[in-house]
């Protein structure tokens, strides 16, 4: 089944999300975030390398440490996370899951795929962490 990014990408808008709601309480633990943002903790530490590899989170070790979103809610598109967390390729792959599926041998869906794929990709860009922030702490 396709699936437009991963579990770990899922966890990771949450806990991005829930960082930019909290940014005047300085650094959060990890157990903390996850605990908030309804994140496994077996997810965490991958999910947080990849935030603080590409720059979205900054991590202090030690007493007091924890961590915290580096760049304005308003700078973060979501398809800058589903690119850091799952990889900038991630929606090359086919949509139905054909392994040999290519311009040359399409599947079923190869061009209703591609010919959405540019607007989808455009909105991802489009929509930021800012946006949604509101919502996400009022729900959570």
């Amino acid at each position: 089944m396709f699936r437009l990014y991963s579990k770990a990408c899922k966890y990771a808008i949450r806990a991005l999300l829930y960082l930019a709601g909290e940014r005047e309480e300085g650094n959060l633990t990890a157990r903390d975030v996850c605990g908030k943002a309804r994140i496994p903790e077996a997810y965490t530490r991958k999910v947080f390398q990849s935030l603080v590899r590409g720059k979205y989170l900054g991590a202090v070790p030690g007493i007091g440490g924890g961590y915290r979103l580096l760049r304005k809610p308003g700078k973060v598109s979501i398809l800058e996370i589903i690119h850091a967390v799952d990889g900038k390729n991630t929606f090359e792959r086919c949509i139905m899951g054909v392994s040999r599926c290519s311009c040359r041998r399409p599947c079923l869906l190869h061009s209703a795929w591609e010919a959405s794929k540019k607007s989808l990709l455009e909105e991802l860009e489009a929509r930021h962490l800012g946006d949604f922030v509101k919502t996400f702490t009022m729900a959570g």
